[in-house]
């Protein structure tokens, strides 16, 4: 069987594997350098946050002390504070560029990222599968995350991706933990976890792994599960508000039930995306899914049983457990799963490759069966980058018309007095021009009024850019419902500013 003698083989020289990753990584190079001119997309808003923290922490100010403000009403535009490994690296760069609001080393940085991670990612899979399969593999991983405009901005999640990939490789090496192992191992995952919150799952996927093997893992199971819950309790008595997503995972059984339901509906379109869309026709990519996914199929009945002891198969029963309970739903939240469901796609067309060999009765050798799968996905990622050089790019919101008018004189109006501004994306707002600002949600007029209200907003931009039409229209019902208390100052395209009176708006 192809590569069967190949699980846990030792691991290929440094030289090498730096060879793979940078030939994979040769697709997602080439679209990171044709979006270098672009702009973050207009519903991005995380990036903003995180360099707010940065220049927080690089100006001695406290970490909270960004001027996003924070609601309840809309708790998935952003908590009120992310976690801080990411602003932590970013402060460098925001003292180099002298707090610079766009610039390329922010995009240099998140290069590094993702060839970090398809490293990673390389080295592991080098492990179970040959060269050319993993080759194979990162060519559609890293083009599929630059489809999603990843190098554009400062984001965690490539290098939560990343750290998740350097622990399958700790995790899984040969031998009984030692106290070097457990340092590592905890380490990497303090990390992740102060990248993303969504590393959580790290711990029971230690834990039952530990459990599973015993014998291997021998006396120091719990060294990193004590650790990271030690620095768990630090962090949240430093931060309360850090758990600020946990109340909203449901409790209620028929919330939860929904909840899974609901997920068990999107994510199977969602993973498709990893997959690409290569095709200009929905009719082709439609049939191109089908067929590829028959292809992971079948890799995953040939490698899950010479995975079934890793780390890796672990942590990944527990990672979708965890996404199926949350109420968001996003395909980036799949990015650390995203290397062995192409592994599993390629493995699947080197497998049938070989058989469709056989019913020719013809030999194909493991090498041959492999160098097939590389031609698909190098067919594939080729199609897939004429279609995204062709593709319109998304709009930045700077790009919208007046967007820039809008935050120059919301900055003038800053400089005269106090501005605490409600827009349709805050962070990005408070970003450019230091104005603190909320996001629009969907409330009935008088509770936005009172929300208005309680966080002392005294202008409002309406409009909405084409980023969120639903909260848009509730906020310009509250505007029309209140309307004595709104004094309309200007329009600048496809925005109308308004001054909110909140003493015209007591009951």
């Amino acid at each position: 069987m192809l590569l069967e003698n190949r699980v846990h083989r030792d691991e290929p020289h440094g030289n090498w594997r730096v060879l793979w990753t940078i030939v994979g990584a040769v697709p997602f190079l080439l679209l990171a350098a044709w979006h270098w001119p672009h702009g973050p997309r207009a519903d991005f808003g995380d990036y903003a946050q995180y360099l707010l923290h940065a220049e927080a922490l690089l100006k001695g100010r406290a970490y909270s002390d960004i001027g996003y403000i924070y609601t309840s009403w809309a708790p998935f535009i952003g908590p009120p504070v992310q976690p801080p490994a990411l602003p932590a690296a970013l402060v460098p760069l925001v003292a180099l560029t002298d707090g610079a609001r766009e610039s390329g080393l922010y995009k240099g940085f998140m290069v590094l990222c993702v060839v970090a991670f398809l490293g990673a990612a390389a080295a592991y899979l080098a492990r179970f599968g040959s060269n050319l399969l993993v080759i194979a593999t990162l060519l559609v991983v890293g083009l599929w995350m630059e489809t999603g405009f990843v190098t554009t901005a400062p984001q965690p999640d490539v290098i939560f991706a990343a750290l998740v990939w350097l622990m399958f490789l700790v995790v899984d090496r040969r031998g009984e933990w030692t106290w070097r192992h457990v340092l590592m191992i905890s380490a990497l995952g303090l990390l992740a976890l102060a990248f993303r919150l969504a590393a959580l799952p790290l711990l029971p996927a230690v834990f039952l792994y530990a459990l599973i093997h015993r014998r291997k893992v021998g006396s120091l199971a719990s060294a990193p599960m004590l650790v990271w819950c030690v620095c768990a309790v630090i962090a949240l008595a430093a931060s309360p508000r850090a758990t600020t997503y946990v109340r909203f995972l449901p409790r209620d059984p028929m919330r939860l039930v929904g909840a899974l339901v609901e997920n068990a509906h999107q994510y199977p379109f969602l993973v498709l995306k990893l997959f690409l869309f290569p095709l200009p026709w929905n009719l082709g990519n439609d049939v191109y899914h089908l067929l590829i996914c028959a292809f992971a199929v079948i890799g995953a009945l040939v490698w899950i049983p010479r995975m079934r002891n890793s780390f890796l198969l672990v942590f990944t029963v527990v990672y979708l457990g965890m996404l199926f309970v949350l109420p968001i739903r996003h395909e980036r939240y799949l990015m650390p799963l995203a290397p062995i469901a192409v592994f599993f796609a390629m493995g699947g067309v080197a497998t049938a490759a070989r058989w469709l060999a056989g019913l020719t009765h013809r030999e194909l050798t493991d090498a041959g069966a492999a160098r097939a799968a590389l031609g698909i996905a190098g067919a594939i990622v080729a199609v897939a980058l004429v279609h995204e050089f062709s593709a319109p790019r998304p709009a930045a919101l700077m790009d919208a018309p007046g967007a820039r008018e809008v935050f120059e004189r919301l900055e003038a109006a800053r400089d005269s007095g106090t501005v605490r501004a409600a827009f349709i994306n805050p962070r990005v707002l408070t970003w450019y021009t230091g104005v603190p600002a909320m996001g629009f949600f969907a409330a009935p007029p008088d509770s936005t009024i009172a929300e208005f209200r309680a966080k002392r907003i005294t202008h409002v931009v309406l409009g909405d850019f084409h980023i969120d039409p639903w909260r848009s229209r509730s906020m310009a019902s509250a505007v029309a419902a209140h309307s004595h208390a709104f004094r309309q100052l200007y329009t600048a395209g496809v925005f109308t500013v308004y001054a909110f009176d909140s003493t015209q708006a007591l009951p």
